[in-house]
């Protein structure tokens, strides 16, 4: 294992660093103690092996620019950014007690409805802030969706990993290009994957997120995909052309209109699926428990704000083109 950071070396002159908690394809998330307020924080670095390559750097500075611009519970807070001597970068975010959702259906199996809702639409409260910041994930799956529990006892979903996120007020002429994410590969995991992130992973919006959520209700409420595949050619195959496994042949007991929502979700053709997640969110109303229905409200709270928003910059900018 990557062997960057050591237990008990002091990063920044303020994180001591307690051990490993996981490591990942980009990086290596480490328990570290901030020794001025003494907090318990979790500190990921990028994988010393890829700070030669500049594109990952980029990426995995963008997964704290994407983060700290989110200001919602249900995004990871980011507290600090670094480099290490030798150049590598890190980023501090807060610690979080539980587990990702893979591991909870791995350990668990199928979610109950009214749970497997109230997650998803908690993950809908990040996701709208972040698309009316013009921020797209791209990459949401169970393991992005960490389960965290509140001081009341309560569960929290928390978003992680913006790393390969399309932020369009920071796209580079490289990301355009495609070389920020590693040129012509697949960004994102194919089992959640849109067909238009799978024919180009740049030229993707806001409803590419919306299929990967169609996804992952399908697999919390049934622990199976819609689209399953032994290799990945035929995994974007049955993306492209088939249509989504029938939720009620695995869950009979599940309602027809949770059906319906989630095969909106998959329409092969954006723009048959939700227009945003606040239509999303609103199909799931009749299921939703009384904390879930919160859920919706800030939705579509912050979905109205982002409409009014740019309805007025578009007014505004037809005022100073008319007086130029």
């Amino acid at each position: 294992m990557d062997e960057t950071i050591r237990r008990g070396e002091v990063i920044g002159g303020k994180y001591r660093i307690e051990g490993v908690l996981g490591v990942g394809a980009m990086g290596i998330v480490y328990a570290a103690h901030h020794l001025q307020l003494d907090e318990r924080v979790a500190l990921k670095a990028l994988r010393s092996e890829l700070v030669a390559y500049p594109d990952a750097v980029k990426r995995f500075s963008r997964e704290a620019q994407a983060a700290a611009k989110i200001k919602n519970e249900h995004v990871t807070r980011v507290f600090d950014v670094g480099e290490l001597p030798d150049g590598t970068p890190y980023i501090v975010m807060e610690s979080l007690e539980g587990e990702d959702l893979a591991r909870w259906l791995a350990a668990r199996g199928a979610l109950r409805l009214e749970e497997a809702i109230a997650f998803v639409l908690q993950a809908c409260e990040a996701l709208a802030e972040a698309h009316a910041l013009g921020i797209v994930h791209r990459d949401l799956k169970p393991s992005n969706l960490f389960c965290a529990r509140r001081p009341d006892g309560s569960l929290s979903i928390k978003i992680l990993d913006f790393g390969i996120s399309k932020i369009a007020v920071l796209a580079t002429s490289a990301s355009q290009s495609g070389r920020a994410s590693g040129g012509k590969s697949v960004v994102g995991s194919p089992f959640y994957m849109s067909p238009e992130q799978m024919q180009s992973s740049h030229d993707v919006d806001h409803r590419t997120d919306i299929w990967a959520l169609g996804v992952i209700l399908f697999e919390l409420l049934t622990t199976a995909l819609p689209f399953e595949g032994e290799s990945l050619p035929e995994v974007c195959v049955k993306v492209a052309t088939r249509p989504p496994r029938s939720l009620r042949d695995l869950r009979d007991d599940l309602p027809e209109e949770v059906e319906a929502t989630i095969a909106k979700c998959l329409e092969k053709d954006p723009d048959k699926r939700f227009e945003n997640l606040a239509e999303f969110a609103g199909s799931l109303f009749p299921f939703a428990g009384k904390r879930a229905r919160l859920s919706i409200e800030r939705v579509v709270q912050v979905s109205r704000r982002a409409r009014s928003m740019a309805a007025k910059a578009a007014s505004d900018g037809a005022s100073t083109g008319r007086h130029s």
